[in-house]
């Protein structure tokens, strides 16, 4: 499959968010000797990739090759650049992720979104539990967002590409069916997850509460409980 764009130079962040600041898309980070890489796929292209180059909430496989290679030996590439939000964009990165021979990926799964097969170790389940017993020692423990960082997480009126379209019944129908079945990210107030969950209903049930209240708070982008985050998985 052949990228539509290549960057060769990671560290030229600005370049990246002016191409890719309100771009979404499909992308992949490729280690540029062995042609080993990550498929992965963002509504928010930039801030994704800045994720992978950051080093958090990334896959471990990648980051353990950046460690080891560093930044320099991989190019990111863009397969796809969402632009019809009919299209499932988790559809599009699955057949992009087809495309190559999954020993080649970094990728722990074939499907998109899928946590089918994918199962957490004891060691990673106890220490996401014993993480934050102590609420001190969380990172954004007694902190709130500024401004920026909320008008970032919130893209209201005519920056929203749905702004003044409707889905038909059916389109709606199809979204709320793909939606309860998708992975989520218990995120803490700086963005960084805490814990992942493989559908609403798991993650409802975690806090004994409904599944709409969990769908009301991830298309609203509000806090839950008050310090977390729900995000569907990229």
């Amino acid at each position: 499959m052949k990228p539509l764009k290549t960057y060769s130079d990671l560290s030229n962040t600005n370049l990246l968010k002016k191409d890719l600041g309100k771009l979404g898309g499909v992308y992949g980070l490729i280690h540029i000797k062995s042609s080993n890489q990550y498929i992965g796929s963002s509504l928010n292209l930039y801030s994704r990739l800045m994720d992978h180059i950051k080093g958090r909430d990334s896959n471990l496989r990648l980051q353990r090759s950046i460690k080891k290679y560093g930044l320099k030996s991989f190019n990111i590439v863009i397969y796809y650049f969402h632009k019809d939000p009919a299209v499932l964009l988790t559809d599009i990165e699955t057949t992009v992720i087809s495309a190559f021979p999954f020993s080649s990926l970094f990728n722990f799964k074939k499907e998109a979104n899928s946590m089918l097969g994918y199962k957490h170790t004891k060691q990673a389940i106890e220490k996401m539990k014993s993480r934050f017993v102590n609420k001190n020692n969380h990172p954004m423990f007694g902190k709130t967002h500024n401004k920026e960082t909320l008008s970032l997480i919130s893209k209201p009126g005519i920056l929203n590409p749905m702004f003044g379209k409707t889905h038909s019944e059916y389109t709606k129908n199809l979204m709320s069916i793909k939606k309860s079945i998708r992975p989520l990210g218990l995120y803490d107030e700086n963005l960084n997850i805490i814990e992942k969950y493989s559908n609403q209903t798991e993650l409802a049930n975690k806090f004994s509460v409904h599944k709409t209240t969990i769908s009301r708070y991830i298309k609203s982008g509000k806090l839950f409980k008050g310090k977390f985050y729900i995000r569907e998985i990229d």
